[in-house]
């Protein structure tokens, strides 16, 4: 799989490109992809982000401590607020403990430190199971197929949706692409523009007619 660098209408997302051998059973074949895709680690944990980035670097992109500061009373104040109202601020307060921990280190350590020890965590063991790496890397995402997890007719949220033939015909001027059609594609950007975040299209890739490949493209990530 090779992942790309979208632009600014999907800012902190990748745009990626998995490919799978054709079989009648299209559901079968994403789902052993996926599974590929995890075995082979190809994906992005949290902390890959960090890797190559010296602390100098990091510390001219840390947020100012006061906008972090004004973030913590307002996710206070809301799970004050909609727990009062009844509503689960289980997940919610999660996350004001995250903002909380993140303060209290940078005022310790400073930026780049407290953001290896938050998304370096020493102690996480790798993921096991491609469910226990969701969760692990939760709204970041894995900027990769991990991140799509089902197979849909309409465009939804984490599912691939399988390109019409009116596309087919806009995009490569056939219904029977080619590879070298759907990498000129892919290289134009053309594929990924039809991606929306944590969204996927796909298509069969033909040889001499015949279907060899399926091609999943995608958006996703934090």
């Amino acid at each position: 799989m090779r992942r790309l660098k979208t632009g600014e209408t999907n800012m902190g997302a990748s745009g990626w490109v998995a490919y799978c051998a054709y079989e009648s059973d299209v559901e079968r074949a994403f789902q052993q992809l996926r599974q590929a895709v995890f075995e082979r680690r190809d994906y992005s944990l949290p902390g890959d982000l960090l890797d190559g980035l010296d602390d100098a670097t990091l510390n001219q992109s840390a947020p100012p401590t006061q906008d972090l500061q004004k973030l913590l009373k307002i996710s206070q104040a809301l799970d004050q607020a909609l727990g009062g109202m009844g509503f689960d601020t289980k997940d919610a307060e999660k996350q004001t403990r995250s903002v909380e921990k993140l303060l209290g280190k940078m005022e310790q350590h400073g930026f780049a430190s407290a953001a290896r020890e938050t998304l370096q965590p020493s102690q996480t063991p790798p993921p096991a199971s491609i469910d226990e790496l969701l969760e692990q890397c939760a709204e970041a995402g894995t900027h990769s197929l991990l991140d799509i997890e089902h197979l849909s007719p309409t465009p939804e949220p984490g599912a691939a949706t399988p390109l019409s033939e009116a596309d087919l015909q806009t995009l490569f001027g056939t219904t029977t692409p080619t590879k070298a059609a759907v990498e000129t594609a892919v290289t134009a950007g053309t594929l990924h523009d039809r991606c929306a975040r944590w969204q996927a299209v796909y298509c069969a890739v033909y040889a001499a007619g015949t279907p060899v490949e399926y091609v999943f493209v995608g958006v996703s990530g934090d």
